[in-house]
C-alpha cells in the first residue's frame, strides 16, 4: 500500500490570505418580515375582522401544508402564510359565515 507523501505546496509557503467581504449589501434585500406585514395590511382591508382573518389564513396554511396547490403565483422564498395572504388579496380565497338560527343552533 502506498502512502501519499505530503509536501508543502507553494500556496502553503505564503502568508494566509484573509478574505474580505463587503460590510453592506450591494443591493438592498427586502425584508421578508416587511413583505408579510405589507401583505397582512392589504388582506385586512379585504377581511377587516382580525380574528376571522387569522382563522382563514390558518386554515389555508394547513391546507397548503398538506399539499394543496396555491391559487396565486408564488416565489420560492414565500412562506405558506404569505401565499394564503396573497390569495385573500387576489380574491381567490373567501369565507362563508354561518348564521345562527333563533333557537341558538348554527
Amino acid at each position: 500500500m502506498l502512502v501519499p507523501q505530503l509536501t508543502p505546496s507553494a500556496l502553503a509557503a505564503r502568508m494566509p490570505v484573509i478574505l474580505q467581504f463587503p460590510t453592506e449589501a450591494i443591493r438592498p434585500v427586502p425584508s421578508l418580515r416587511h413583505m408579510t406585514t405589507q401583505l397582512l395590511q392589504e388582506a385586512a382591508q379585504v377581511i377587516p375582522n382580525q380574528q376571522l382573518l387569522i382563522n382563514v389564513v390558518s386554515k389555508r396554511v394547513r391546507q397548503l401544508g398538506l399539499g394543496h396547490r396555491p391559487m396565486v403565483e408564488t416565489t420560492p422564498r414565500m412562506s405558506l402564510t404569505d401565499i394564503a395572504l396573497k390569495e385573500i388579496i387576489a380574491g381567490k380565497l373567501t369565507y362563508e359565515s354561518l348564521r345562527e338560527s333563533p333557537d341558538g343552533a348554527a
